[in-house]
């Protein structure tokens, strides 16, 4: 009998425990059904997240403050650089390059002492000579004789002889006495007018000589006051330059 009363009461207990399974079930699927229906939250328990063994999450870290910028460290490329919009530019004018004005040193420009009168039949000194007590240098000095005196000088391509004329203040002498100058060509036509070349201050003279080839030279030297011939042995040509244009 009581063996009978034992297998009611674990009969009682699995009947107990099958209601109370079933009133559970039942108080979730109405709970399930409530939220579903009129959209209600339940609370639900605060349970600290599980942490992986290998340390804190990223989570675990207070992020970085809002105006913080996180490429603020971060060096732009050159390439990503604002560019500067190029700006039209006016070239400026050039300066003109001003032109020398003729001077001795050109190479435009010769000196009679440079040349050698091949051709001739008086005296011919290159050097430095003195005329009205003032000196010029690169200087000739011709012997003038009483009769026809010549020099031939090669002038091709020279438009200009430019000297001063005169006689040396060094000629013993020479006090009293002339000499005559005249220029011609190679025709044999006469260039300007005849120059006179005495003691005392020198004379600028300019000749033209444009397209003379041979410049021949003819001196007579003569007494000032009577005209008569008489040889006078240093009549010079002060600084005696050939130009290719006029001067």
């Amino acid at each position: 009998m009581s063996r009978y009363f034992g297998w009611v009461k674990d009969h009682q207990k699995l009947a107990l425990a099958g209601v109370i399974i079933g009133a559970a079930s039942l108080l979730v699927a109405t709970l399930g059904f409530g939220r579903d229906l009129f959209d209600i939250e339940f609370p639900q328990a605060n349970h600290p997240a599980p942490t992986s063994a290998a340390g804190p999450s990223a989570s675990a870290y207070p992020p970085p403050p809002a105006s913080e910028d996180p490429t603020s460290g971060i060096s732009e490329r050159p390439s990503d650089q604002t560019r500067p919009t190029p700006t039209d530019t006016v070239d400026p004018t050039p300066t003109p390059t001003p032109t020398p004005e003729d001077s001795p040193e050109e190479t435009s420009v010769r000196y009679l002492d440079e040349l050698d009168a091949e051709d001739r039949n008086g005296g011919y000194v290159k050097g430095l000579v003195t005329m009205g007590n003032k000196p010029y240098d690169r200087s000739v000095e011709l012997s003038c004789n009483g009769t026809n005196t010549y020099f031939i000088f090669p002038v091709a391509g020279m438009r200009t002889l430019d000297f001063w004329l005169g006689i040396d203040d060094n000629t013993p002498g020479a006090s009293g006495l002339v000499a005559d100058v005249a220029f011609y060509r190679d025709s044999g036509g006469q260039l300007d007018s005849n120059k006179v070349a005495k003691l005392g201050p020198a004379t600028h003279i300019k000749v033209n000589i444009t397209g003379t080839t041979q410049l021949k030279i003819r001196c007579t030297g003569r007494n000032a006051n009577s005209g008569r011939q008489a040889n006078v042995a240093h009549v010079a040509f002060g600084k005696a330059m050939l130009t290719a244009s006029p001067r």
